[in-house]
C-alpha cells in the first residue's frame, strides 16, 4: 500500500492538534475520541505522513542546508535546470 499524499498544511494542522491533545494528557484531562471514525483515521494518515516527512527532511538535512546556503539566483537557475532536465526525460514540454 503506498502512503497517501497529503498536503504539509493538513499535516501541521494534525501535528497541531496532536500537541493540545498531549498538553491535555500532561495536565491529567482524561481524552477519549469523539470524533467519528473515519475522520480520525484520516487524522492518524495526516500525522503518519507527517512523520515520513519529518524522516525524509532529516535524511536529506545536510543536502537541503546546503542548497539553502546558495543565493537565491543560483537556486532557481539550478531548479529551473532540474524542472528541465525532468521535463526533457518524460517528453514534456519544459514550465
Amino acid at each position: 500500500m503506498t502512503a497517501p499524499t497529503i498536503p504539509i498544511v493538513q499535516q501541521i494542522e494534525e501535528v497541531r492538534f496532536a500537541v493540545v491533545r498531549q498538553r491535555s494528557l500532561m495536565t491529567g484531562a482524561k481524552i477519549r475520541e469523539l470524533r467519528p471514525p473515519a475522520i480520525a483515521e484520516h487524522g492518524l494518515a495526516r500525522l503518519e505522513t507527517a512523520v515520513r516527512s519529518l524522516e525524509t527532511l532529516g535524511k536529506n538535512a545536510a543536502e537541503i542546508r546546503a542548497f539553502l546556503k546558495l543565493p537565491a539566483e543560483l537556486r532557481q537557475a539550478a531548479l529551473e535546470w532540474a524542472q528541465a532536465q525532468l521535463a526533457a526525460a518524460s517528453g514534456e514540454p519544459a514550465p
